[in-house]
C-alpha cells in the first residue's frame, strides 16, 4: 500500500523505484512505527536523510547548498527535487491515507503472507502495480456494488462478479473487436461487463417495443 503510492518511486527524489518503508517522522524523536508514519523512499535518500523529519532534512540541504563550507548536511539533492519534496510528502501521505484505497489494498493484499525476504516484497509490489496498471482509473475510485458486506472488495471495475447482479457468458467475438470493446468500455470508464449489459439492456428495450 505504501511502495505503490506516488507512482512507486521515492517520494524524497522522486526519481528512482521505492525500495523501503520510511518513517517520515523517525521512531527515534518519537515517531510512530506504523502505516501513517510511513513513506516510500529508495535506500539511497532513507541512508541521506538520517534521524531528521522530511522538513529537517529539507531546511539542511538548502542551507548546504548556499553556505556549503558550513556542512550543515553530508548529502544533498538537487535545488529543483528539493524544492518539490514537502508537496509530494503531502501528496503522498494523503494517498496513503485515503480510505478508499486503505479499503482497496485490504480486500485484495490483506491476506498476503507476510513476505520474508526483501526481494518477495519487492516482487509483490511490482506485481501488484502491474495489476493497476491495467486499469483505465484506479480502481478504488470506480462505482461500488450495492449491498455490499464490506467482507469484500465491491468495486465493479476490479471484482464485477460480486455484484448481486452478475452472470456469467461467453461473448463470441473477433480478437480485434474484443480489444476494441474493451478499449469503449474504458473510455467510459466502465467495465466491460457493465458497456455489455447497457447493450444487452437497450438491445431488449428496442426488440420488446416493436
Amino acid at each position: 500500500m505504501v511502495l505503490t503510492a506516488n507512482e512507486g518511486r521515492c517520494v524524497y527524489c522522486n526519481d528512482a523505484r521505492a525500495q523501503t518503508l520510511e518513517h517520515e517522522r523517525p521512531v527515534a524523536d518519537k515517531g510512530h512505527d506504523i502505516w501513517w508514519n510511513l513513506l516510500s523512499a529508495c535506500d539511497r535518500c532513507n541512508g541521506w536523510k538520517l534521524r531528521r523529519t522530511a522538513a529537517q532534512w529539507v531546511v539542511d540541504m538548502k542551507l548546504q547548498l548556499d553556505r556549503p563550507e558550513l556542512q550543515f548536511t553530508k548529502n544533498t539533492l538537487p535545488r529543483r527535487t528539493i524544492d518539490g519534496i514537502m508537496d509530494r510528502v503531502t501528496r503522498t501521505r494523503s494517498e496513503i491515507q485515503d480510505s478508499d484505497r486503505c479499503r482497496w489494498f485490504k480486500h485484495h493484499y490483506g491476506d498476503e503472507p507476510r513476505p520474508s525476504r526483501r526481494s518477495e516484497t519487492l516482487d509483490l509490489v511490482h506485481q501488484c502495480a502491474q495489476r493497476l496498471s491495467r486499469y483505465p482509473h484506479k480502481p478504488w475510485t470506480t462505482p461500488e456494488s450495492p449491498n455490499s458486506s464490506g467482507r469484500f472488495c465491491s468495486r465493479r471495475m476490479c471484482c464485477p462478479e460480486l455484484h448481486p447482479d452478475a452472470q456469467r457468458e461467453t461473448l463470441l467475438i473477433a480478437e480485434k473487436e474484443f480489444h476494441m470493446f474493451h478499449a469503449a468500455a474504458y473510455q467510459e470508464r466502465l467495465h466491460p461487463g457493465d458497456l455489455l449489459g447497457n447493450l444487452v439492456r437497450r438491445y431488449l428495450a428496442e426488440r420488446a417495443s416493436v
